[in-house]
């Protein structure tokens, strides 16, 4: 399972860093085979259900330097 809350209510997708929700309409960064991009879950409502890494911007800043 991923970082989602189980049980009732909307899906709901953890930032890696802190472990806080991340918002519908929240930037998101999220590491893919890719690289890394932005995007949100409102954009992109498929990323309630993966297992890839995703950070708040400013974590995801924060952490890797960028």
């Amino acid at each position: 399972m991923s970082d989602l809350d189980a049980g009732a209510g909307p899906p709901r997708q953890r930032c890696r860093h802190c472990q806080d929700v991340i918002g519908a309409y929240e930037p998101l960064v999220l590491e893919n085979h890719r690289g890394v991009y932005e995007t949100s879950l409102a954009a992109e409502p498929e990323l309630y259900d993966t297992d890839r890494p995703c950070f708040h911007r400013a974590y995801y800043a924060q952490v890797h330097g960028d």
